[in-house]
């Protein structure tokens, strides 16, 4: 895969996001010398929400690159995975608040900009599957948001944010 950069040694296996996916969405946005944040993205109040507008047309095509570079380099970062899912959510419509959030990610590569994952030789007994889901998380529609991760030992091998396709009763059925 082109987007991963793999190391062996003795110890095991070393895996690295490709560190420019971050590097070209930081200097996209002209954050290079703002402060990081510790988390990639925050849940914003519903007296925002009710306040929130839509951005000139002329800065959609520049907010959907921008969210979309994003989006792909969250498919090995799993720490930006919510906050990328969350900011394409609004491509077809981008709002001011979807660009605060899109600059939270942002300032969060800042802090963090590579991520390295250790993968050290083990003796595997199983598979596990950790799920969990934010029952009704999202204000604007009232969805749920599940996520998870699949793990071989102490490796992961697979994680996921996915909003739910319906609105849903009990956190049972989300």
């Amino acid at each position: 895969v082109l987007n991963r950069v793999v190391r062996w040694s003795p110890e095991g296996l070393e895996y690295e996001a490709d560190p420019r996916q971050a590097e070209k969405i930081i200097e996209e946005l002209g954050l290079e010398e703002c402060k990081g944040v510790a988390t990639p993205a925050v849940r914003q109040s519903i007296e925002a929400i009710n306040k929130d507008e839509t951005l000139p047309e002329n800065e959609f095509t520049r907010f959907r690159a921008i969210a979309a570079r994003g989006n792909y380099m969250a498919a090995d970062r799993p720490e930006c995975q919510f906050a990328a899912k969350e900011i394409c959510r609004f491509m077809s419509e981008p709002t001011k608040l979807s660009v605060e959030a899109l600059k939270r990610l942002e300032r969060d590569l800042v802090k963090y900009p590579r991520l390295v994952f250790m993968y050290p030789f083990q003796k595997i007994e199983g598979i596990d599957v950790y799920v969990d889901t934010d029952h009704a998380g999202c204000l604007r529609t009232r969805k749920s948001t599940s996520g998870g991760c699949v793990m071989a030992g102490s490796h992961l091998l697979k994680s996921w944010a996915s909003i739910q396709p319906t609105v849903t009763l009990s956190s049972g059925e989300a």
